[in-house]
């Protein structure tokens, strides 16, 4: 808080973004993670978070290692 020729003066620094719920967009304050609007918070609430979802697709190459490897100390991969 700071004053500005005898005003008082707040500032908030916020991001714009697009709701990846219906597209809208909207202000977030630069230190709040969420990725919907209110509306769609509301709406989504009980559903999981984009963040605890699991990811989809091939496993991480560090996963395949740990295969192989264990794949090795049993002797099936020559």
């Amino acid at each position: 808080m700071g004053f500005f020729h005898g005003e008082s003066v707040m500032e908030l620094c916020v991001q714009l973004k697009v709701c990846e719920g219906c597209g809208c967009l909207w202000y977030r304050s630069q230190t709040q993670g969420t990725v919907y609007c209110k509306e769609c918070e509301v709406k989504l609430k009980d559903f999981p978070s984009p963040e605890t979802r699991k990811r989809r697709g091939r496993p991480s190459r560090k996963t395949l290692a740990k295969v192989w490897a264990v794949a090795e100390s049993v002797g099936g991969a020559e």
